[in-house]
């Protein structure tokens, strides 16, 4: 993937989605440990990058409201209103309280993600800050509470609201990709790294990598089809709307369905 420029899409977008919030990260505790500057320095940037051009494109195709992500890269610990992140053990997170995007460096160069500063991996480091962007979107939706209080109100679906949401979050980064894609910054091989770490971060695959059966009710961001699928959609269409279907297939049953589905298959 070529390095960012910023994009001044060619997406008119109108965001009256019918999507839910990110959250708060659930921090972690203990001793944070420190990575050299030298080591993290091109993927550093890399994903500060990243993070600048999504708040570009968005804002611009957001209209009134629009309200940047404030994109941290943390070597320790980062402090955010939903609590300490802890680079050391935790992955990417986002913090819709404060608008804190968290991206710790350590986790894009484990063994799920395998970047380095020559540049590995690049497009799916892209696409796992468009995933966590996604949900910036979705707090600027307005609609956190909603969700929140619909998981409450029925816990015996909590883990498919939060499928729900986190599928919106990857057609969401494919709206943004398939604008890269029309910048022709893509190069060859981006695509294939971007779905081969969907399948990798999909419920089902964690589960056999852990030696666990897959249970579909514990499952909270979907099976690694349903992710490849969702953020085909987002590519494809370049439509929010498409993107906000998800919430459709969750309320007539079509997501649990796909979820149990795809997960025995």
């Amino acid at each position: 993937m070529r390095n960012p420029i910023p994009i001044f899409g060619a997406l008119t977008v109108t965001i009256l989605i019918a999507t839910g919030a990110g959250g708060c990260a659930e921090a972690d505790s203990g001793t944070p440990s420190r990575v050299s500057d030298e080591s993290n320095s091109r993927l550093d940037g890399f994903i500060k990058d990243i993070g600048d051009e999504l708040n570009e494109f968005w804002r611009d195709n957001w209209g009134e409201g629009w309200r940047p992500a404030k994109v941290k890269v943390p070597e320790r610990a980062t402090d955010t209103t939903c609590g300490t992140i802890d680079a050391d053990k935790t992955g990417p997170a986002y913090c819709g309280d404060d608008r804190n995007l968290v991206l710790p460096v350590r986790f894009f160069r484990d063994e799920i993600i395998g970047a380095d500063n020559k540049g590995r991996n690049d497009a799916a480091v892209a696409a796992v800050v468009g995933h966590e962007f996604g949900h910036h979107l979705q707090t600027l939706g307005g609609l956190q509470d909603v969700l929140g209080q619909a998981a409450e109100e029925n816990p015996e679906i909590a883990n498919l609201i939060s499928v729900a949401k986190e599928l919106n979050a990857d057609c969401l980064m494919g709206i943004w990709m398939s604008s890269v894609d029309d910048e022709k910054r893509l190069e060859p091989g981006d695509i294939e790294e971007v779905l081969g770490a969907l399948e990798k971060i999909g419920d089902d695959n964690l589960s056999a990598d852990a030696g666990v059966e897959a249970d579909p009710s514990e499952f909270d961001h979907g099976t690694s089809l349903q992710r490849i699928t969702w953020f085909a959609k987002g590519f494809e269409s370049q439509d929010i709307d498409a993107c906000s279907k998800v919430f459709d297939d969750l309320l007539d049953g079509t997501l649990e369905k796909d979820t149990s589905s795809s997960s025995s298959g």
